[in-house]
């Protein structure tokens, strides 16, 4: 089944009606398929066939969820990359998928032009409307905004089996390079209809999108809603005031978040002047969540939030509360219908209830493997079990409770951030001879980038050097918040390093 089928499913159950807010603007259902129908047919004449891989640069917005439905009417493989993202970020991914096509927006189609530019075996920068300035440097851009209101729209649908391919989903991991995970029309099938299933969602539920679509739970929510028949409020950028504006302005009842939008919710200056009181179910994930910041957000919104847990190789949703299940603290819920999870401990051997191991997971959500990456998939998928990396217990009604993450990623504000990345970077420059980069724990992200730095004899810098060098080589957000410089690193007797020692050294830093 290909996976643009849910929305023709949600389309006949529920007819049309207003599924979508964006920026003051009403959006019917029927309206949305007809712009997916038409878009299709746009990138059909544009070239675009079916297995071809289409790279969709674009902020949060229902013209993303209509990119998705475009994509995979035509059976072609669409890659999502964040928006924040840096040009040679976006350049490793087109040239590693070898995307022969690219969808960006006109607020980042010069950017996209600017990493796309001279990529052998890459054609087409489609953008959605005009940009400012024009993004002349791409010989191959086209503005397909007239065209898009005027081309006939593509009423058919691919047929696919469920190992084609649906999607690409670049996440860092532990490792310098993005791996690409695979995911088939079967997985992100599979995992939205579980994903009903445990929910048991009613129709019309108000619900916001402030999460990236550009991340598999953005995929998965798009697509739960179409089926269930949501109507939902699209935030291009959170920013607290104003999901607190649209929430009073919609009466939204319920919302995705990660513990950092808790808690920039939680300090917002202006919250006592809307009113919030529809607000009844929050869900966050993507990054640990405190008991102290869920149970102060319940208080201060009269509202229940419930932790879940997922992950891109697992289509994203693997555990979930039901919108009125009581919640058990630190738990992230039951694991979905169609999925099984198992604890394992270091030997391989399934865990009893309530003692902490490697949590794996099995079902028809698990990825395909990562793209032109054959080991890293034999280390991920072992005889059918995708081994998370994740440390965590089952207690003895199902429910799972995660402790610790095996693997060195730093997830901040909800994104996954690779040490390797940084570390990279920074060993960049002259004067650096070996670093380490680790997460310590932050007040406003749940968890901030430091860096140890040890300096090159006779060689000098100072944190403010190391900042402007790295401004050249990655984000703002990837930069570290914190740099020690330091005689030696601690390692062991195997010389590798020890993070966990550096991090308490770093301990609660932004109190300092």
């Amino acid at each position: 089944m290909n996976v643009a089928n849910l929305a023709l499913e949600g389309l006949r159950r529920h007819g049309d009606y207003t599924a979508a807010y964006f920026e003051g603007r009403a959006i019917r259902s029927a309206k949305s398929m007809e712009s997916a129908c038409r878009l299709a047919a746009l990138l059909r004449k544009q070239g675009v066939r079916t297995g071809d891989r289409v790279v969709l640069l674009a902020h949060t917005s229902p013209n993303v969820a209509v990119s998705f439905q475009a994509i995979w009417r035509l059976g072609a493989v669409a890659i999502p990359i964040v928006p924040q993202s840096l040009a040679h970020e976006i350049r490793y991914i087109v040239e590693n998928s070898s995307a022969q096509t690219m969808l960006a927006t006109s607020k980042l189609a010069v950017k996209a032009a600017e990493a796309t530019r001279g990529i052998d075996g890459f054609h087409k920068l489609l953008v959605l409307g005009e940009s400012d300035p024009p993004p002349a440097v791409h010989p191959s851009t086209v503005n397909i905004a007239p065209a898009w209101k005027t081309i006939s729209p593509l009423d058919s649908i691919a047929p696919c089996v469920p190992s084609d391919l649906a999607a690409i989903v670049y996440t860092s991991g532990t490792t310098d390079r993005p791996k690409g995970v695979m995911l088939s029309h079967g997985n992100l099938v599979a995992n939205a209809r579980s994903t009903i299933e445990r929910l048991q969602r009613k129709p019309m539920l108000r619900t916001l999108m402030a999460l990236p679509m550009s991340h598999v739970y953005g995929i998965v929510s798009m697509n739960i809603g179409v089926v269930t028949g949501a109507v939902t409020i699209y935030l291009e950028r959170f920013d607290a005031a104003a999901a607190l504006a649209v929430i009073e302005e919609y009466r939204i009842e319920r919302a995705s978040l990660v513990p950092a939008m808790l808690v920039g919710l939680i300090d917002c200056p202006e919250r006592e002047r809307y009113d919030t009181s529809s607000l009844k179910n929050v869900t966050s994930g993507s990054a640990p969540l405190s008991e102290e910041v869920r149970l102060e957000f319940q208080r201060l919104y009269d509202c229940r939030v419930a932790n879940g847990y997922g992950q891109s190789e697992a289509s994203c949703v693997v555990t979930a509360y039901r919108d009125e299940e009581l919640v058990r603290p630190g738990s992230c819920g039951c694991v979905l219908p169609g999925i099984t999870v198992r604890v394992i401990d270091r030997t391989g051997r399934p865990s009893p209830p309530g003692t902490t191991g490697e949590i794996c997971i099995r079902g028809d959500s698990v990825m395909q493997g990562y793209w032109h990456d054959e080991r890293a998939t034999r280390e991920a998928i072992v005889d059918d079990w995708l081994h998370t990396g994740d440390m965590g217990y089952l207690d003895k009604d199902g429910y799972l409770f995660i402790t610790d993450r095996k693997k060195d990623l730093i997830i901040k504000g909800g994104e996954n951030i690779s040490p390797r990345e940084i570390e990279a970077a920074i060993g960049r420059h002259p004067a650096v001879a070996e670093c380490a980069v680790f997460g310590v724990p932050d007040a406003k992200f749940q968890e901030e980038i430091a860096a140890a730095i040890v300096l090159k004899r006779n060689r000098t810098a100072n944190a403010e050097e190391i900042g402007h060098f790295l401004s050249k080589h990655i984000g703002t957000f990837k930069r570290p918040a914190y740099l020690e410089f330091c005689d030696a690193l601690p390692k062991n007797s195997n010389h590798k390093i020890l993070k966990r020692v550096l991090q308490k050294q770093f301990e609660m830093p932004s109190e300092q």
